[in-house]
């Protein structure tokens, strides 16, 4: 049912790639999102809390390279006050390094234009070049509970870009790396619609989660129109507990259980369709 309108809404996809470092650890982390070419300019669709991570990437630096450069300085009895200064605990992010799909002409510039309190983002690329085919097409109509809707996005990646290099305190790119990409669909229904924070339809729910990888990428029908961006996923409690001894073979095993239902959440294209009136972008509708 998808399959004509996979390929098509593939062509104007790219991943957004990023290594992670936490604190205490000099294992990567290898992250992915979504990002929407819109149109021959060039101009990138995407979800607010990706494209924050091109400012994030520049402040964590400085940070931790600053971090660092007390502990050079400081005794060992000094580094816990150092951590707690700096906020570095174990699951602290310090480190990101955003690696681009894509061949820059020159010198790269990264102009962003963030929606006042929606999670959605407009990214121009300077000196960079685009060739798509086709470009995303938006629904000027909110989706209808029971549509069949399919998001697409790089769930699961299949990818290993970066390492930690402890001569230079950074995240490098390996010499030899694994690079595959494969785009993940997932079909169900439009649930609900659902309000934002200030009380206006601006949401949709879907009987199926977004997948990590899959923020960013579009939410569209069986005709490939986009009706929205998958931007988060909601768990909520089914409160169906299951506390309960269950035989296996010959013995008996406890069971404990809490299920959820895990739904995906996207913005809908009638508000895509405004932001993008409003930063004066190209677009196409239906």
């Amino acid at each position: 049912m998808y399959k004509k309108a996979i390929k098509d809404n593939s062509n104007y996809l790219l991943p957004f790639i990023e290594g992670v470092k936490y604190y205490g650890s000099n294992e990567i982390e290898h992250a992915l999102g979504t990002m929407m070419i819109l149109n021959k300019n060039g101009d990138i669709l995407t979800c607010k809390h990706i494209a924050k991570e091109f400012i994030e990437n520049d402040i964590l630096s400085k940070r931790y390279r600053e971090f660092l450069d007390e502990c050079k300085k400081a005794s060992k009895s000094e580094k816990e006050r150092i951590e707690k200064k700096y906020g570095f605990k174990g699951n602290s992010v310090v480190l990101t390094n955003i690696n681009l799909p894509f061949e820059v002409q020159g010198e790269i510039g990264i102009e962003i234009k963030f929606h006042e309190y929606l999670d959605l983002a407009i990214i121009k690329f300077k000196n960079v070049k685009f060739d798509c085919e086709k470009y995303p097409i938006f629904s000027k109509e909110l989706p209808v509970q029971g549509q069949s809707l399919c998001k697409l996005g790089y769930a699961f990646p299949e990818y290993s870009y970066f390492e930690y290099s402890k001569k230079d305190n950074n995240i490098i790119l390996k010499k030899e790396m694994t690079s595959n990409f494969p785009l993940f669909p997932m079909d169900g229904i439009m649930t609900r619609l659902v309000v934002d924070e200030k009380g206006i339809i601006s949401m949709f729910e879907t009987s199926t989660p977004g997948l990590r990888g899959q923020s960013g990428g579009p939410i569209f029908s069986p005709e490939g129109v986009v009706f929205g961006i998958q931007s988060m996923t909601r768990h909520i409690d089914l409160n169906f507990d299951v506390n309960t001894t269950v035989k296996r073979g010959i013995s008996n095993k406890k069971v404990v259980y809490t299920p959820f239902i895990n739904l995906g959440v996207g913005i809908s294209s009638v508000k895509i369709i405004e932001f993008l009136k409003e930063n004066g972008v190209e677009y196409s509708s239906i």
